[in-house]
């Protein structure tokens, strides 16, 4: 099997998510060839660093990718297009591409040369529209110019048929929009094999950041800090409560009973397994409820209970049905009792049951089989 990995390299999970699937393919060998189609912005150069960690047997072309405004799109295209063109034999590759706009951008350039390749997987991460509609601040004439374009993208998806889509309630999203002749398939964020719950780490980093057996540590950690995900927010509500706070996000909370670790990707697995429970409390929107959030997944694999509100279905379903957190109607029901609740479950449990979910290998196998229907 050869396979084309389409993404743009801008996003703060890239690494997580992209880097570490690839990764992980290679030693999967069942690919006879992986070319990362990275996109990367048109005035910017290549940031190596998101690169450093990719297996040196992937193959790395590079696309410029121009600001996603419809006037302006056959820029982004025509750039794709003229390096989808060095690859021989286009035809025999399964194309993953993540992010639909994407999909819609790489669809029309295969068009434009001519190719005909009906091994294309749209992987949508989110509900687009929506989130603009809901949290963009940009002007009514930009914002109705977008609705115009994801129309666009909306028909193209229904041309490339197979989408690959991040939750059951995502799943329905795209159902309700676009119709049912497709096949959607629902492959979670990943988390990769370091996320799981380890008692050493749990006892070093407790002594690291000078937290006692008996004081509760809440963590939040966050890729970035977008307005639907409550962060700066979230941990004020937590501080002014005396809570301890472990804030493993890029936003500094000046404030004594937070703790900033902004650490290394492979390392933060540690602190999950040194915090007591996680909060993830968003607002209910449709960009929420429709979210896989990737920090749920290594939270899971960790075996960290979370306590979150009903905002995210994904959530929701998963600890009603493995007891791994408490849902509540609102965040003032978060207390000491609550936490010292949470504490009685068993994490090496929860850690292997999330695993069997949210591993990595298991999100790495539900995509392969995917491509083998491709090319069948």
């Amino acid at each position: 099997m050869k396979l084309i990995y389409v993404a743009y390299g801008n996003v703060s999970v890239f690494s997580s998510q992209v880097v570490a699937l690839l990764n992980h393919y290679i030693l999967s060998d069942k690919f006879k060839e992986i070319i990362l189609l990275f996109g990367v912005d048109y005035n910017a150069k290549v940031n190596e660093n998101k690169l450093k960690d990719l297996d040196e047997n992937i193959r790395v072309m590079f696309f410029k990718q121009y600001p996603q405004y419809m006037l302006i799109e056959n820029k982004t295209i025509k750039s794709i297009a003229k390096t989808l063109k060095e690859v021989d034999k286009l035809d025999e590759y399964v194309i993953h591409i993540r992010n639909e706009v994407t999909a819609h951008y790489v669809f029309k350039a295969i068009e434009k040369i001519g190719i005909k390749n009906n091994k294309l997987l749209a992987d949508v991460r989110g509900a687009g529209l929506e989130q603009l509609l809901e949290f963009s601040n940009k002007n009514k004439l930009i914002l109705a110019f977008k609705k115009i374009q994801r129309e666009k993208v909306d028909g193209t998806l229904s041309k490339i048929k197979n989408i690959s889509v991040v939750s059951d309630a995502l799943k329905f999203y795209i159902m309700n929009k676009l119709g049912v002749d497709l096949n959607i398939y629902v492959n979670s964020c990943l988390a990769n094999q370091s996320f799981k719950f380890n008692p050493d780490d749990r006892i070093n980093i407790r002594d690291e950041l000078n937290i006692s057996t008996t004081d509760n540590l809440l963590v939040l950690s966050t890729g970035g800090d977008s307005p639907w995900q409550n962060t700066a927010k979230t941990i004020n509500f937590l501080t002014d409560r005396n809570f301890k706070v472990l804030n493993l996000s890029k936003t500094v909370i000046e404030h004594e009973n937070v703790i900033t670790r902004f650490v290394p990707y492979n390392e933060v697995s540690k602190y999950l397994s040194a915090a007591d429970a996680a909060i993830i409390w968003r607002e209910i929107s449709v960009t929420n409820k429709v979210a896989s959030p990737v920090k749920f997944s290594e939270y899971m694999c960790c075996g960290l209970p979370v306590i979150t509100n009903k905002s995210i279905d994904l959530i929701t379903n998963y600890i009603n049905k493995n007891k791994s957190g408490v849902i509540l109607e609102d965040i003032d029901e978060i207390n000491e009792e609550t936490l010292s609740n949470l504490k009685q479950l068993d994490r090496f449990i929860k850690s292997s049951e999330a695993i069997q979910v949210y591993g990595i290998e298991t999100i790495a196998n539900n995509y392969i089989k995917i491509y083998n229907k491709l090319i069948a």
